[in-house]
C-alpha cells in the first residue's frame, strides 16, 4: 500500500497517509485517512486529514468568527450530547481498525501509555467528558467528509456553514479523467501545499 508523509502533524508527528477517501467534482482529493501512529510510533489520533485548500480556508474563517463556540452550542442546545459521545466512540473503533493488528500489537506492548492515550480519545483525540469540545472546525469538516452526513450529529450545522461544499474550481485545476493517475494520493501534495499557504496552523489540528 502506497504511503506519503506531510511534515507538520499534531504532537510534532507527521501523519502516515493511507489513502484519499473523498474527491470533489473537479477530481481533487479533499481529505486523506491516516494511521493512528506516526514516525517512531508517536501518537497521531487524527484519522481524517483535511487537504482541500478551499475548505481549509473556509473553516479557518468561520473559526476566527466564533465558529467553534457556535458549533458546541448547537450540539448542546439541540440535545445532541448523547449522539456526540456515540460519534466519538465510532472514531475510537475506526482508529483501532486503521492501526491494524500488527501495529496496534507492537505499540500496545512496547508503548502502552501511547496506545491507551490514542485509543481512548474521540474525534482527533478529543477527550470526551460531560462538556462538549469540538476542538476545531477543520477536524469536524474532515470527519464529516470521511464518514458522511448521516453520521455527524451536527451535520446540518456544518452543511449550512458551507463545510460540505467545494470551490468553483478557482483554487485547483480540474483533473482530466483520461490522464489522471488513479492513485488517490496523486494530488495530495498539490492540495496540502495550497492549503498550507492559506492556513498552515489550521492544518496542524485537522482531521
Amino acid at each position: 500500500m502506497m504511503r506519503t508523509k506531510f511534515n507538520g502533524g499534531c504532537c510534532g508527528t507527521s501523519p502516515v497517509f493511507v489513502a484519499g477517501v473523498k474527491r470533489c467534482s473537479f477530481g481533487r482529493v479533499q481529505l486523506e485517512i491516516c494511521r493512528p501512529f506516526g514516525k517512531r510510533y508517536k501518537p497521531f489520533p487524527t484519522s481524517f486529514w483535511l487537504v482541500c485548500p478551499y475548505l481549509v480556508r473556509l473553516a479557518g474563517m468561520i473559526e476566527s468568527n466564533g465558529g467553534i463556540k457556535r458549533l458546541e452550542e448547537y450540539i448542546t442546545g439541540h440535545g445532541l450530547v448523547h449522539e456526540w459521545r456515540r460519534y466519538n466512540v465510532l472514531h475510537q473503533a475506526l482508529r483501532v481498525r486503521l492501526g491494524g493488528m500488527r501495529l496496534n500489537g507492537f505499540v500496545r506492548r512496547f508503548r502502552p501509555k501511547v496506545y491507551r492515550d490514542v485509543m481512548r480519545g474521540g474525534v482527533g483525540g478529543i477527550r470526551v467528558g460531560d462538556s462538549v469540545n469540538v476542538k476545531c472546525l477543520h477536524l469536524q469538516t474532515a470527519s464529516l467528509l470521511g464518514l458522511g452526513l448521516s453520521k455527524h450529529p451536527a451535520a446540518e450545522w456544518l452543511k449550512s456553514a458551507g463545510l460540505w461544499g467545494e470551490c468553483n474550481g478557482g483554487m485547483c485545476q480540474r483533473v482530466n479523467p483520461q490522464s489522471a493517475n488513479p492513485n488517490p494520493l496523486s494530488c495530495v501534495h498539490h492540495t496540502v501545499s495550497a492549503g498550507k499557504q492559506n492556513s498552515s496552523a489550521s492544518l496542524n489540528t485537522t482531521g
